[in-house]
């Protein structure tokens, strides 16, 4: 509760609601980074890996799904390919339709998942959910995706300087985290230059209507 003067000196009680907080242990922020890591890049066996020790063996599948919020289908394809979006909207009717249904027909495999995992993760679900209904009232202006995956990069790295025990350990943590970093540079260089021809081909279609709406009488 916070007290406050409003015009005339008279006081004003504000009621604040923070949520609940929960001080998440190392071991399990590690393990989380590395799950988001491995989403981010689309390495499906460090995908099983992470799941695994949070508790989710065969459904793993089923929890990368509810953390992106995309079929396992799309993370698969993105192993193949490389990428690192799946260049899809999540704002269409259809893709919110298909996750609607996504969620309804493995409604009881959900709740095995969440009977399974840690309770510290349960919180960081929710604060997911959040996030991305924020991003998604936004217009959705970031790939939440690629942002998770490069802070839990860092992370991942950090936790490995601090556990090496020679150089050459460092430098290999190092080389892996930069190759991260690079692959992160390279797919938002992509999407900054989609962006900016998709604009320009807008202006010039916009540009061709107003130029063609006069005419000779």
């Amino acid at each position: 509760v916070l007290i406050r003067s409003k015009q005339g000196g008279r006081p004003h009680m504000v009621l604040v609601d923070h949520g609940l907080y929960k001080q998440i242990d190392d071991e399990f922020r590690i393990q989380y980074a590395h799950l988001w890591k491995s989403l981010m890049l689309a390495d499906l066996h460090g995908i099983h890996e992470s799941c695994k020790k949070l508790g989710v063996d065969k459904m793993y599948t089923l929890l990368a799904a509810m953390l992106t919020s995309r079929p396992y289908d799309e993370m698969m394809e993105r192993a193949k390919t490389g990428s690192l979006s799946a260049n899809v909207s999540t704002n269409s009717k259809s893709d919110k339709a298909m996750i609607q249904g996504y969620a309804q027909h493995f409604l009881q495999e959900i709740f095995l998942i969440l009977g399974n995992l840690p309770r510290q993760m349960l919180l960081l679900l929710k604060m997911n959910d959040c996030l991305r209904h924020i991003d998604y009232k936004l217009g959705s202006p970031t790939n939440t995706l690629v942002l998770a995956g490069k802070y839990a990069s860092q992370a991942v790295y950090e936790d490995r300087i601090q556990k090496s025990t020679s150089w050459t350990e460092n430098l290999l943590a190092w080389l892996e985290y930069a190759k991260v970093l690079l692959r992160i540079r390279i797919h938002d260089m992509g999407v900054w230059w989609m962006e900016a021809v998709s604009s320009r081909r807008t202006l010039m279609l916009k540009s061709g209507d107003d130029g063609g709406g006069g005419g000779s009488e």
